[in-house]
């Protein structure tokens, strides 16, 4: 099935097989594949739903974790060794959300993935920093931070149709909402 489906993908979007393609081609359709599933499971409306807010959400890169809580990670990596590829290599081209920088986004980035994998209704509510907090270098033997752009038109994130206006140091500045799916081990 995995096979078959990011073989349309590849063929549609790039015109290429699974082996002539690229790994940042073979990324790109992975993201649709499971973006695709993650939809296909459809979303949890309970009467109640359950809010965490934070500054921070250290989530990590997304595409091992998401084929992993689908159940599609062992199936994906066969088909991508039969082909001739390494999942390893391609899961290197996923940038880092970097929403966080210790133990509190990554304790809100565990919430988040229990609250999934209990099936609960329930958003993480954060700030989506464009540049990330910071990706670290080392230059000359010392430790330098540089902009991290993460956001890409084809990351995880699912822009919607939600804005604020908010006035800042006398100017105004648009809030736009974007979602993040986190499936749930064995929940989708």
């Amino acid at each position: 099935m995995v096979q078959e489906i990011l073989s349309k993908i590849l063929d549609k979007r790039f015109g290429k097989t699974l082996k002539e393609a690229s790994n940042e081609e073979i990324y790109l359709a992975l993201l649709e594949l499971t973006k695709d599933s993650i939809k296909s499971k459809g979303e949890n409306k309970g009467k109640k739903k359950l809010y965490y807010i934070s500054a921070e959400f250290l989530i990590g890169k997304l595409l091992s974790n998401n084929l992993i809580n689908l159940g599609l990670y062992e199936e994906v990596k066969k088909v991508l060794l039969e082909n001739g590829k390494e999942l390893m290599e391609i899961e290197e081209i996923e940038l880092e959300p970097s929403l966080g920088n210790g133990g509190l986004g990554r304790l809100a980035a565990c919430f988040l993935d229990s609250i999934a994998t209990l099936g609960l209704n329930g958003d993480g509510i954060g700030l989506n920093y464009h540049f990330g907090l910071f990706r670290q270098v080392f230059e000359d033997n010392k430790q330098k931070a540089i902009k991290n752009p993460w956001i890409t038109s084809n990351s995880w994130l699912n822009k919607t149709d939600i804005k604020f206006e908010i006035l800042f140091g006398g100017f105004k500045v648009v809030s736009s909402l974007y979602d993040i799916d986190v499936t749930g081990y064995n929940k989708g």
